[in-house]
């Protein structure tokens, strides 16, 4: 008995010796991940831990993604940042323009995809709205063709580089002096697309002569907000980011401090109606057009509330069919702008004399629109300012504003 007592425990102890040194091999060996792949250090552990995040690759460019431009209102363009100081512009149709810091190589890119190096040293503004886009970051000074002609400017510095002879005036969008852009030879042209002022034949003959060029859908906006904020478009085209966030930022504080202030407006909000006449129909501002939210911003409430809510733009009408939609409007804006034949009461009851007897008109409750007005799109929250004071101060008791003026 005592002889097998001792056997026992010998074999009990040779049993734990291998189970140690089964433990020790084991550790020599080392983990195995998932794929039963074996990892043999704590570096390739921290490896397989923190590596989580990938890169994206943009597909058109083949450049790594490293963010994207914040934008609050404006929707008819994005932006993104790659790494390198690259970035790219895609404007409302999905058309990509490729920004390339300067030193830097192009990449392979996409045959779609448009090519801008920078920096850019001059550009074709083919719209005064565009040219507001750039004043607020000083960068008037890099136009170099216009579609206006000089008469019709009325940005002082602008007028004053034509005349040195700094601007050339090209002629229309729809039909440049094509000669005279390969000779000044910008380095990119600004054209608005998607409306007759920037139509597809004036793009296609740029790509035929190899004219870079970047459409501009800030007329695209809804909102007053989403236009403003198209500064900063100039700001990443000419590197001024931080500039162009900052004075949208300003801007956009001073609008909503109207706006507070309209929604306490002790009495009942005044009805509003615009309009202007060409040939024999009126055009009527839709009521998802950012005049009209400029107005309603402002503590006015627009006299077609359910004409075309989703919809920019104007819709054409009758005489009769105005004098019927804004026969009890309070105050009465027309567009002496676009519509130019008329500019005063006695012109507009001419075109129709029954517009005579709208409330407005009888009261003499009626605004145009001062020449600077379409050329001051920077400045969207002093106009804005400007309608909320006609529309809290009596009538008769202010003739004009810095950009409206009141018939007679």
């Amino acid at each position: 008995m005592k002889k097998k007592n001792i056997n026992k425990g010998i074999l009990t102890k040779l049993i734990i010796i291998m189970l140690l040194l089964s433990l020790t091999l084991v550790g020599c060996r080392g983990n195995e991940n998932d794929n039963g792949k074996e990892i043999n250090n704590d570096s390739e552990v921290e490896n397989v831990v923190t590596d989580t995040h990938e890169e994206i690759i943009d597909e058109d460019t083949q450049l790594v993604h490293d963010s994207s431009l914040e934008l609050k209102y404006a929707k008819s363009f994005s932006v993104d940042y790659y790494k390198g100081g690259y970035k790219t512009i895609t404007d409302w149709t999905g058309r990509k323009t490729l920004l390339v810091p300067e030193g830097k190589e192009v990449p392979q890119v996409k045959e779609n995809v448009n090519v801008v190096k920078l920096p850019i040293k001059s550009l074709g503004a083919f719209s005064s709205t565009i040219v507001t886009e750039l004043r607020p970051l000083n960068l008037m000074d890099k136009v170099s063709l216009v579609t206006s002609a000089q008469d019709k400017w009325f940005i002082p510095e602008i007028s004053q580089m034509m005349e040195e002879g700094k601007i050339k005036f090209v002629g229309k969008n729809s039909a440049p002096d094509y000669e005279l852009i390969q000779s000044v030879d910008p380095d990119l042209i600004l054209i608005t697309s998607g409306t007759s002022h920037g139509g597809n034949d004036t793009i296609a003959k740029f790509d035929e002569l190899g004219v870079k060029w970047l459409a501009n859908g800030s007329q695209r906006e809804t909102d007053p907000r989403g236009r403003l904020e198209w500064v900063k478009l100039s700001g990443v085209l000419f590197d001024k980011e931080k500039e162009a966030e900052d004075y949208f930022d300003a801007e956009l504080e001073k609008i909503e401090e109207i706006e507070n202030k309209a929604k306490n407006i002790p009495t009942e909000r005044k009805t509003v109606a615009t309009t202007f006449l060409s040939g024999d129909l009126f055009y009527v501002r839709n009521k998802g057009d950012y005049l009209v939210k400029m107005f309603e911003i402002a503590g006015g409430e627009y006299i077609f509330k359910d004409l075309n809510p989703d919809m920019d733009g104007n819709t054409k009408m009758t005489a009769e069919e105005l004098y019927k939609g804004i026969e009890n409007a309070e105050i009465f804006f027309y567009d002496n702008l676009n519509g130019p034949t008329i500019q005063s009461i006695a012109d507009l009851k001419a075109s129709a004399e029954y517009l005579g007897d709208i409330k407005a008109v009888k009261e003499g409750n009626v605004w145009g629109f001062k020449p600077h007005y379409y050329q001051s799109g920077d400045h969207a929250a002093d106009i804005i300012s400007d309608l909320y004071t006609i529309l809290t101060t009596p009538n008769g008791e202010i003739t004009e504003t810095e950009y409206f003026f009141l018939m007679n």
